[in-house]
């Protein structure tokens, strides 16, 4: 009797096991198709969104372009960024000379990076401050 009750037991598991093996595959299938499609829609609706996004930047304005600088602004950052760095340089007793103790090529290069971001922040301070002088940005 407890030999018929297990292998009718067995029986039932075994067809409970194929049946929620058969729908899970056949859910799988479905739930692929479904994320297959929405992941397809969120890509076009990207697109579009950019595509839109895109056509009404255009309408909204076009950005005027900042009118150049004048010719005399590079010429006279560069000298103002000289005169300063070589102050600074006398100021700390930088060894630059060949002659001078302590002399090595490494103050060199620090001297040619100290003018060129002087000379990088000087254009950016004029070009700033013409901006704020009320000078029309664009012709």
């Amino acid at each position: 009797m407890l030999a018929t009750v297990r292998n009718a037991l067995a029986k039932r598991l075994e067809v409970l096991a194929e049946i929620a093996g058969l729908a899970l595959s056949l859910s799988g299938a479905t739930l692929a198709a479904v994320l297959g499609k929405l992941v397809v829609a969120v890509v076009l609706g990207a697109i579009t969104l950019g595509f839109f996004l895109r056509l009404s930047n255009r309408r909204a304005g076009q950005v005027a372009l900042p009118a150049p600088m004048p010719l005399w602004v590079r010429p006279l950052a560069a000298a103002l960024s000289v005169v300063e760095v070589a102050a600074l340089v006398e100021a700390i007793n930088l060894p630059i000379r060949f002659h001078d103790p302590g002399f090595a090529y490494v103050h060199w290069v620090l001297t040619l990076i100290a003018v060129v971001v002087a000379y990088t922040l000087q254009v950016r301070l004029f070009r700033m401050l013409r901006g704020k002088t009320g000078e029309p940005e664009s012709p």
